[in-house]
């Protein structure tokens, strides 16, 4: 195998290019090689990946090869695939991704799966759900499309993200379905008044220590403001717990994303608070601790 795209005295094919690049980025430390490759050659040939090997003697042209050697360096310095290619794929749907916002992980779809029992019972009843966090939208878009007898809020201090968010919403037809504002929830909403029976967020949990020594993707990349969850990593987390309460119904449900080691310090605030029953915590894909679900005394 050449040593470099230029090295190739013959056409490079599609088969070609996902090999060489896949030792590429193996040699680079790259976490899941073939898939990343195969995602930025499918993004450079405009196809799906499956095409790739629906067409692996596809010769590539010089312009198509000179636009993929410049998104493999791009990877090689560290972005994330998912903001060279724009797109991210959640709860089976493609949504639009930017450093505006965090890129929407496996395991958050475990929040969203945790919810919808919730959400299910009993069927066909109109629930309002409140997302704290909205990020790219990823979370209360699956469970608008899931639940569309339900109404739907959405909110972000980050302008730059609600605006990804409700691109989303419109490309899956679901922006009617939900509100969005802009500015922080504890100060939007009205203590008492604002009733919702379900409220869910992924909020900021990893330790600010911790930052330094996350992967450079993720470091350099994604922003500061939806990782930081300030020193103890609970920053975000304790003042939603300490007053969600406020804005839920009798017997409504809290679902919160939180690292895997940080259950008992949830369980704990939660229990401080006097307002909560009935907490639970659900494992995401990898046996880990990730999701705190608690309910509204009633």
């Amino acid at each position: 195998m050449p040593n470099a795209l230029t090295d190739k005295p013959s056409p490079w094919t599609v088969l070609d290019l996902v090999k060489w690049t896949t030792g590429y980025f193996g040699d680079h430390q790259i976490e899941s090689a073939r898939i990343e490759a195969e995602i930025l050659l499918a993004h450079t040939l405009g196809a799906r990946r499956i095409d790739l090997y629906l067409n692996y003697d596809q010769p590539l042209c010089e312009d198509e090869l000179r636009r993929f050697k410049a998104l493999i360096k791009r990877r090689v310095d560290g972005e994330p695939v998912a903001y060279i290619t724009g797109i991210r794929e959640f709860w089976s749907m493609p949504l639009a991704v930017n450093p505006s916002v965090l890129i929407p992980r496996p395991e958050t779809e475990c929040l969203v799966e945790a919810v919808l029992p919730f959400l299910d019972n009993p069927p066909g009843l109109t629930k309002r759900v409140l997302e704290m966090g909205a990020g790219s939208g990823a979370i209360v878009i699956a469970l608008a499309r899931e639940h569309p007898e339900s109404h739907f809020v959405a909110m972000d201090r980050s302008l730059a993200a609600l605006q990804t968010a409700r691109q989303n919403a419109r490309t899956h037809k679901l922006d009617h379905r939900i509100d969005w504002f802009c500015g922080s929830w504890e100060s939007a909403l009205v203590p008492d008044r604002e009733t919702f029976d379900l409220i869910v967020s992924n909020p900021p949990y990893i330790r600010s220590g911790d930052i330094s020594i996350l992967q450079p993707e993720i470091r350099n990349y994604e922003p500061r403001i939806a990782l930081d969850g300030r020193g103890d990593g609970l920053g975000c987390l304790r003042p939603i717990i300490q007053s969600a309460h406020r804005f839920l119904r009798p017997g409504g449900l809290i679902a919160l994303e939180m690292g895997c080691d940080q259950a008992a310090d949830v369980r704990s605030l939660s229990e401080a608070t006097g307002a909560y029953e009935g907490f639970r915590v659900v494992k995401d894909y990898s046996g880990l601790d990730r999701v705190a679900l608690m309910e509204k005394r009633g």
